[in-house]
């Protein structure tokens, strides 16, 4: 499988004051999940394709699995560091 990447636009809008510390632990955890999109914690019981995730030990991330369409999408960001 060839997974790609989209983001919402809040998860943009969140990124545009990211330090650049941020910006290259999320790139680094993105392309993690673009080999292994299922190396992430389920968000919701039930719910497998909608995962969880941290990056750079002060970032988590929240993403929708597409299997069919080999789609993952970033919908939510947060940087606490």
């Amino acid at each position: 499988m060839s997974f790609r990447v989209i983001l919402s636009g809040s998860a943009l809008a969140r990124m545009k004051n990211f330090p650049d510390l941020a910006m290259n632990a999320l790139i680094e955890r993105t392309a993690d999940l673009l080999a292994e999109p299922w190396d992430a914690h389920v968000l919701y019981p039930g719910r497998t394709d909608y995962r969880h995730t941290t990056f750079g030990g002060f970032g988590l991330l929240h993403f929708h699995v597409d299997e069919a369409a080999e789609l993952i999408t970033i919908y939510e960001v947060v940087w606490s560091g």
